[in-house]
């Protein structure tokens, strides 16, 4: 019996010492649990923000994009403040209207900025337009508005050796002090000029400075050897210019807001021209007619936009115009256009020499890819002309992006949508690729237009609209050379 006792003693000691080491367990389980919440913490707040990781080179770049907060951004921290203080470029962009009155922070910034080219906006004659004076060799823009006749007297005795950007808003009693700016500028490759009137000022501008009068004038009253781009905006339906008189050996870029756009292209020589923006002018009318003259002096032409009026307006006058360009510019590979440019451009209208179902459009024979803005499938799907355009394959080879402008909602086409469905089925089968932005697609939409079609391209996919049950369903269903590339666009969203 005494053995019996002592081994339930022995038993007894053992279970107690089983649940001190248990108790023992779960208080370390406590504490390791409270420790980590410890380390963590400390961890937070030793941790370095992304952000600051960054080299200040990089950081510099970041800053260049969002440097009109420049004084947000420099009370982050000493870092930033630092960064800031050391990037030239930052304080490069002045508008002088900012510094009203203020005479000693506006030489502050440009010391800040030392030698880095300058922007410079002036919209009145102020004092402290003197103080840039100093800088005028490192002007790279000059942007004039505002009481412009005065602005350009003050400046007059100035010279600009960088200047390559220039852009004026005319009165008509600021044209001839303008003239005399053109010589002082070398290396000007940029100019818009805007408020065009009348004659005499800018017809006497136009036939005498701005382009040479004769393709091999040795005229040097206005660098037309250098200038690259230009832009005019205003009333020219006075100039009463005569054909080829304007000359412009290297000019590349060329945008017209003027209400008479095709005698300004009959005038217009420029061998090298690629690119024409058609603007449809606010609150003028627009002379339209058919272009009187060779149009293989624009066969270099590559690029063609049509854009709306500032409001977003496009009008009959403005169609029709876009429809007489298409015969001007036959060499055409990428053109932008607002949604009711290409509705007009691939409707039928009468033209002489041409048959009656003669589309404008036709002339762009070579037409590789073409953006729409402002699409509305709604509105595409019920028109009549764009659909038997694409049914007459006119439409193969292009590459077409269409853009929608609806933000709230933004636009989801699935199985359900007729005819919008019905549209981009139809906009899959006849193009080599349709790129989307601010319209989504369903992966069901998606799948029934590829299905049996490995050649089709996947969507492109607006960043801020990806959905991502439709990219698992993609990932899993698409053909293995289609994930590929739909996965290298979504890494690089």
């Amino acid at each position: 019996m005494e053995g019996l006792s002592v081994a339930r003693a022995e038993l007894a000691r053992l279970q107690r010492r089983e649940v001190e080491l248990l108790q023992e367990f779960f208080d370390v389980r406590k504490a390791i649990e409270a420790q980590k919440s410890v380390v963590d913490e400390l961890i937070k707040a030793s941790a370095v923000p992304c952000i600051d990781r960054l080299p200040n080179e990089l950081l510099a770049r970041i800053f260049l994009l969002i440097k009109y907060e420049r004084k947000i951004l420099a009370s982050v921290s000493c870092r930033w403040r630092a960064v800031i203080m050391d990037t030239p470029r930052v304080w490069s962009e002045i508008y002088l209207s900012w510094y009203a009155k203020l005479p000693r922070k506006l030489k502050l910034h440009l010391e800040r900025s030392r030698q880095a080219p300058l922007s410079i906006s002036i919209h009145f004659d102020q004092p402290e337009l003197e103080v840039v004076f100093p800088h005028a060799h490192r002007i790279h823009t000059l942007e004039i508005s505002g009481d412009a006749a005065a602005i350009l007297d003050k400046i007059s005795c100035l010279t600009f050796p960088s200047l390559k950007f220039l852009c004026v808003n005319l009165h008509p009693d600021s044209t001839d002090l303008l003239l005399p700016l053109y010589s002082r500028a070398p290396a000007l490759k940029c100019l818009e000029l805007e408020g065009l009137k009348g004659p005499p000022s800018a017809s006497s501008l136009m036939t005498s400075h701005l382009g040479n009068t004769t393709p091999h004038s040795t005229s040097r009253i206005i660098p037309a050897e250098s200038l690259t781009h230009l832009s005019l905006v205003g009333t020219t339906k006075s100039w009463g210019l005569r054909r080829d008189s304007i000359h412009f050996p290297v000019l590349e870029s060329l945008t017209l807001e003027i209400s008479d756009p095709m005698s300004f292209l009959e005038a217009l020589l420029a061998p090298k021209l690629e690119h024409f923006e058609f603007v449809k002018e606010s609150g003028r009318s627009l002379i339209c007619r058919p272009f009187d003259g060779p149009t293989s002096k624009f066969d270099n032409v590559r690029l063609v936009t049509f854009s709306p009026s500032s409001e977003g307006k496009v009008g009959r006058r403005a169609l029709e115009s876009a429809q007489e360009f298409c015969l001007v510019f036959r060499g055409v590979r990428h053109a932008t256009m607002h949604m009711k440019h290409f509705f007009s451009l691939v409707s039928p209208c009468q033209k002489v020499h041409h048959p009656d179902d003669y589309r404008p459009i036709e002339n762009w024979a070579r037409l590789e890819c073409l953006e729409i803005r402002n699409f509305d499938f709604v509105h595409a799907g019920t028109c009549y002309y764009f659909t038997n355009w694409l049914a007459r394959g006119r439409s193969l080879g292009v590459h077409l992006k269409l853009l929608s402008e609806h933000t709230d909602p933004p636009v989801v086409l699935n199985t359900s949508n007729t005819p919008s469905s019905s549209l981009y089925q139809k906009l899959q089968e006849c193009c080599a690729s349709v790129e989307l932005n601010r319209i989504r697609v369903s992966s069901q939409m998606y799948f029934s237009t590829s299905a049996g079609s490995p050649l089709l391209s996947p969507p492109v996919f607006d960043a801020g609209l990806i959905d991502q049950s439709d990219l698992a369903a993609l990932a899993q269903t698409c053909p293995t050379q289609t994930v590929d590339t739909l996965l290298a666009r979504i890494r690089a969203l």
